[in-house]
């Protein structure tokens, strides 16, 4: 299950046409990223920066200053156009199946859910009220964002996420082969010994797919998962049941589980860092030390955007804050989360910054994590 394109039940039947405008939009988000966007820099210093020179009669020094500048760019703007317009196909391409087959996803969705030898489980909370700051946000642009909840039987925002999320990725020329989750497990077995185990605890989980890799890769491990839509969450467990795998998903804020202190032996979180503030991050990872057993592990895995060698690559990176949904994405790059871990509980000796090389795909495809274990 450590693959972006894993078959399951609850995905859409798509037809050769859909399909193929699906790839078409790959092709073209391919293009505008390894293509074209590597030239935005190059704009800048010929296009940007003079612009903005002959209109202040100075070079740019702040970050809303660089910003400015490269939107007097037109090389910039036409990427910038066409970069979001792509995004936005994403969302057509897989929304036209989704929509169309979801007579048949939600009844899957039903009789896994509750089938009598289900694996996992499912615990909603009606009174739950998903925090604002992620579920008011449509992030990345998914429609709706990731607490869509319509009806009880309602699955669309899950099963946007992964169908989006595999059309966004091949299109940053991740492979196939490549997972979050596969990443952290292979940092598990590289830096910490093999370390393996029992119980584990996936933050904010989304559609599910690194809980599902987590439960199959430690087949003897006790998995739960939380996220804040119940929508994402009926997906997330009827896509593990078609897998074949045991979780347990609760509808929660990162902030404030109810899971009993030091109760798990690994706590993960995927992509969640950058789509959360600077004071909900911080609580996550208290809530993380707090649950984490001695001598347990937590790491927080993230996109590797952090640590741009100038100011004018870290704003080219600051794009999506600005045109694409990803309200926090400055916010986690430029954070000092070695400083979060420590505040949060962690010895300073334990806390570990690493820069990985993606399973599969692009060369210079990287993810970002940071770990720490609990003193035993």
């Amino acid at each position: 299950m450590n693959v972006r394109d894993v078959q399951h039940a609850m995905l859409p039947e798509t037809s050769t046409e859909e399909r193929s405008r699906q790839e078409a939009v790959v092709a073209l988000r391919k293009l505008l990223n390894a293509r074209v966007r590597p030239r935005n820099i190059d704009m800048f210093e010929s296009e940007a920066r003079p612009a903005f020179l002959a209109t202040q009669g100075r070079v740019p020094q702040s970050p809303d200053e660089v910003r400015q500048a490269f939107l007097m760019s037109p090389a910039y703007r036409r990427w910038s156009a066409a970069n979001r317009a792509a995004q936005e196909m994403i969302w057509v391409s897989v929304g036209e199946p989704i929509y169309r087959d979801l007579d048949r996803m939600r009844g899957a969705a039903r009789s896994l859910i509750e089938a009598e030898d289900r694996k996992g489980s499912l615990s909603l909370n009606p009174d739950y009220d998903p925090s604002p700051e992620v579920a008011a946000v449509d992030i990345h642009l998914q429609p709706g964002g990731y607490a869509m909840d319509r009806d009880p039987g309602d699955v669309i925002a899950g099963a946007l996420y992964e169908c989006g999320g595999n059309v966004f990725s091949f299109g940053q020329g991740i492979g196939r082969g490549d997972s979050k989750a596969g990443v952290v497990i292979r940092l598990l077995d590289e830096h910490f010994g093999g370390f393996r185990p029992a119980r584990i605890l996936d933050i904010g989980c989304s559609a599910g797919a690194a809980s599902a890799a987590y439960a199959e890769h430690y087949s003897e491990a006790e998995v739960h998962a939380i996220d804040i839509g119940a929508g994402m969450l009926r997906y997330a467990h009827a896509r593990a049941e078609s897998l074949g795998v045991a979780v347990h998903f609760h509808q929660m804020d990162a902030t404030a589980m109810t899971f009993a202190d030091e109760s798990f032996d690994l706590v993960v979180s995927h992509n969640v860092m950058h789509e959360i503030g600077q004071e909900k991050r911080r609580a996550m990872m208290r809530e993380a030390w707090r649950l984490v057993r001695p001598g347990g592990i937590v790491i927080h895995q993230d996109v590797a955007i952090r640590d741009q060698p100038t100011l004018v690559h870290q704003v080219e990176r600051d794009w999506d804050t600005h045109f694409n949904g990803e309200v926090h994405w400055n916010t986690y790059a430029t954070a000092d989360l070695r400083s979060d871990m420590i505040a949060a509980g962690f010895a300073e000796t334990e806390v570990k910054e690493h820069d990985l090389a993606a399973l599969q795909g692009f060369a210079g495809n990287r993810w970002y994590a940071i770990s720490a274990r609990k003193p035993a």
